[in-house]
């Protein structure tokens, strides 16, 4: 691709435009030092800077968080190393408008010789009906799922306490017809008691085997693959930026693509994931604005283990409740369940794993929680 500086030929640089003007994606040449040379009118409609505004001035400006601070960085070590990180790459960021509005964008940039100076081309896609679609499309699945278990909850539930009236009913028959033989002529009637007590024994069996069913039943097979905690992560990123941005709280992830593979149920470790990312929100209601903020990372903690950890600086968990955090209907949330965390440790610890929490602070446990959960590889220790 060759192109004509302005600086040298100002009759090419017009017809250039037109041509970059015709142009449906986004357009934006930049020198080394990240100032805009070059700019086209759909670039002008996406961040709603004029043309006079943009030329001259630093890519930066429309960015935003810590792409804003990085993107200079960008630039040096790849005039220093010719590295490629986001030149010749890609890369998407935090794109910024100029009535302040953010939006997700890509930027490809290539690099263009042009004499004896480099400049830098950028083609800019705006992804927000992508990523809305993907929320779209997430959240259905979640509601899907979710509706599901629901469904699957309560049919257990119906047919639980329909097969334990029986002999729940029979033991509470027998106990009375005992007691009552008992009252009576203890001496006359102790084989009918110890009949009675051998069915309620029976009966005591019944009901513990119905348990049991049940309890295989919830445990029963998973649907596993091998795959890594980048992806089953990535598959949910948006759904857990979505809900951050919704309640105004900054998102930092740290989840490495090079860890270990692990054998897992990819949709039931995404509901932990969830759970644990919606927990953390919730826990931050009342924390002053400067301090919302949700850390999630994923780190290998043993040659065989991989742990995933949700940070919030949220009002944490009072001392005293510390041991009932994890037991089915236990909740401090005014229309909560109880059964989020109960579940979750039920999940994790059917793929080998374990579901704890730590205080960010032992002496003040209104400064937030850490909660995380570990699985272990297909490493071999």
């Amino acid at each position: 691709m060759l192109m004509a500086s302005p600086d040298t030929n100002p009759s090419a640089a017009v017809k250039l435009d037109s041509v970059l003007d015709a142009m449906v994606e986004a357009m934006i040449v930049i020198d080394n030092q990240g100032n805009i040379k070059q700019v086209n009118k759909s670039a002008i409609g996406m961040f709603g800077f004029s043309r006079p505004e943009l030329l001259g001035s630093n890519i930066s400006m429309l960015m935003s968080g810590a792409d804003k601070a990085r993107h200079g960085d960008y630039l040096d070590r790849y005039e220093q190393t010719r590295r490629k990180r986001i030149i010749g790459v890609g890369r998407e960021v935090v794109g910024a408008r100029k009535d302040g509005s953010t939006f997700p964008i890509h930027i490809a940039v290539g690099e263009v010789q042009m004499g004896d100076t480099v400049q830098y081309v950028g083609l800019i896609r705006d992804l927000t009906e992508q990523r809305q679609a993907e929320e779209a499309s997430l959240k259905q699945r979640e509601e899907m799922v979710n509706v599901s278990r629901l469904s699957t909850m309560g049919e257990m539930a119906a047919a639980m306490a329909h097969e334990l009236n029986q002999p729940l009913t029979a033991i509470a028959n027998f106990a009375a017809a005992s007691q009552r033989l008992l009252e009576t002529n203890p001496d006359d009637n102790l084989a009918a008691v110890l009949e009675a007590l051998t069915d309620i024994q029976d009966q005591a069996h019944r009901a513990g085997e119905v348990i049991r069913r049940t309890r295989a039943f919830t445990h029963g097979d998973t649907e596993k693959s091998t795959t890594t905690v980048a992806t089953i992560f990535s598959q949910i990123a948006s759904l857990a930026r979505m809900d951050s941005k919704a309640n105004n709280i900054r998102l930092d992830t740290d989840i490495p693509s090079d860890l270990p593979e692990v054998d897992v149920d990819p949709v039931q470790i995404q509901q932990v994931m969830l759970n644990l990312m919606r927990n953390a929100v919730d826990a931050m209601r009342n924390t002053p604005p400067e301090q919302r903020e949700i850390s999630i990372c994923a780190k290998r903690t043993a040659p065989h283990e991989i742990r995933f950890e949700v940070r919030d600086h949220g009002a944490g968990i009072k001392p005293e409740d510390a041991e009932s955090v994890f037991n089915a209907f236990f909740t401090t949330k005014s229309s909560g369940m109880g059964m989020g965390l109960a579940i979750c440790r039920t999940i994790v610890r059917n793929h080998g794993g374990e579901l704890r929490f730590r205080y960010n602070d032992s002496r003040n446990p209104g400064a937030g929680m850490t909660f995380f959960f570990t699985l272990p590889t297909k490493v071999k220790a």
